[in-house]
């Protein structure tokens, strides 16, 4: 995703791409029964690791530059950052790119892997890896799996290990967090210090807030279970805390109590699910007169030039819990770098997808789309101008603070969605509504759509 925060790109809406990523996912499970797994880069136990140097000792013909190696990612200035970067280090490889969007290199690489006319290594979205596993497209990293741990941390390496294992390398992150209005908090009490609990927010709102004049202390997109999760997460609830896709927890008393507080907060933010759209939100926020709103690094680049222009200060920071509840956990993303199963060349494709994750890999993957890498917080600050950017480590930080689901498919976000609507809206009581939403959830999870 290529996004701004003093950098060039342009703003894209994480709700679109998870609904496209869930069902690249469901798409590409339903060719894995029909895939048989190769042979290739499926293990590393006959590849050469070199003690010396950390990595694997990649096949003659692609160090000599006789065989190119191809590579598919989502953005070209990118493509172009990572092979001069590598070519840095290694001026003999040749490596060919491809633009492939990762809600569709998953079900393009199920088919091409096999033909011998996929990506050595690719990029996809981190809840699609099991769908590619399945399909025998994606292959473990291998002995890069401490060190890799090491420098994405726990919670990114974990979305990325199926049984055991490493699949994917965690490249970068992106989630919603608390933006807000540093000059307008500080007239409006003193200080420009946010809030960090949904209480404070409320008692703002109760001075500020004037519904006759489109006045509201918080915004955000209330239909939606992505925008819904931190604050059912603060009060206990999580998706799928077992893995198990048959048992969302939907009838959960912690569900339950989240639903019932986040209905109390149709108080400070009284607009109907509809007319929470990104206009009203995102669009409002840049006018300077809405202390804080709940976006992703996608807004950045409406942000920067709207507090330029106008004059004031904005900062990103973790999302607000509940007072008696625990942290806010976010949906959040993770791009992952992919090592073919199938690829000819499964040493050179390992060392190709540990680079991406490495210093000078973050690099260009931050200086040419402006994306956030997803390191440590301790690590980012090596990254020229990420250490210096505070809107990006706020998104980063709200990312260590996340819940990355393993799967979710399309239809839980179909559920979900109506599930938090009807709560906003007052169409439903809280146990009606859960209990619609299992009936709803049974019966698309038993047409998989």
């Amino acid at each position: 995703m290529a996004y701004s925060s003093g950098h060039t790109g342009h703003p894209s809406r994480r709700s679109m791409i998870l609904g496209s990523a869930a069902i690249g996912a469901t798409a590409v499970t339903a060719l894995s029964s029909c895939t048989e797994a190769p042979a290739e880069g499926g293990a590393d136990g006959d590849l050469e690791w070199d003690e010396a140097s950390g990595g694997y000792v990649m096949e003659e013909e692609v160090a000599t530059g006789k065989a190119p190696l191809t590579l598919w990612v989502e953005y070209e200035e990118y493509g172009d950052a990572i092979v001069s970067a590598f070519q840095d280090v290694h001026p003999d490889v040749k490596i060919d790119v491809e633009i492939v969007a990762k809600v569709d290199a998953g079900e393009r690489m199920a088919l091409d892997g096999e033909a011998g006319s996929g990506a050595d290594v690719f990029t996809l979205q981190y809840d699609q890896l099991s769908s590619a596993i399945d399909a025998g497209t994606a292959a473990p990293i291998g002995q890069y799996e401490d060190a890799l741990t090491e420098r994405s941390g726990p919670v990114f390496a974990a979305a990325v290990s199926r049984e055991g294992a490493m699949h994917g390398v965690p490249i970068a992150t992106e989630s919603i967090a608390l933006f807000y209005n540093r000059t307008l908090l500080k007239s409006l009490t003193g200080s420009e210090e946010p809030a960090t609990t949904w209480e404070e927010i409320t008692d703002l709102a109760a001075s500020y807030n004037d519904s006759a004049a489109n006045t509201w202390t918080i915004r955000f997109l209330a239909g939606e279970m992505y925008y819904a999760y931190p604050v059912l997460s603060s009060l206990g609830w999580r998706l799928y805390p077992d893995g198990d896709l048959e048992d969302p927890q939907l009838d959960s008393s912690e569900l339950t109590a989240g639903l019932e507080y986040f209905a109390s907060l149709r108080d400070i933010w009284d607009v109907n699910s509809a007319d929470a759209t990104y206009d009203s939100v995102e669009n409002e926020f840049a006018k300077g007169e809405t202390p804080y709103v709940i976006t992703g690094p996608w807004a950045f680049g409406d942000f920067d030039p709207a507090a330029e222009s106008l004059g004031f200060e904005y900062g990103v920071t973790t999302l607000p819990t509940a007072a008696d509840g625990g942290a806010a956990l976010s949906l959040a993303g993770l791009s992952v770098a992919v090592v073919s199963g199938y690829t000819p060349y499964p040493a050179a494709a390992r060392v190709l997808a540990d680079f991406m994750a490495s210093d000078a890999g973050a690099e260009a993957l931050y200086s040419s789309i402006g994306a956030v890498p997803a390191l440590t917080p301790e690590l980012s600050s090596s990254i020229e101008g990420l250490a210096d950017d505070e809107h990006a480590q706020g998104v980063l930080a709200q990312s260590q603070n996340s819940d990355l689901v393993e799967e979710i498919p399309a239809y839980m976000y179909t559920v979900g969605n109506a599930l938090v609507t009807q709560v906003w809206d007052g169409i439903l009581e809280v146990g009606d509504a859960q209990s619609q939403a299992q009936t709803d959830y049974q019966n698309l999870s038993s047409l998989g759509e």
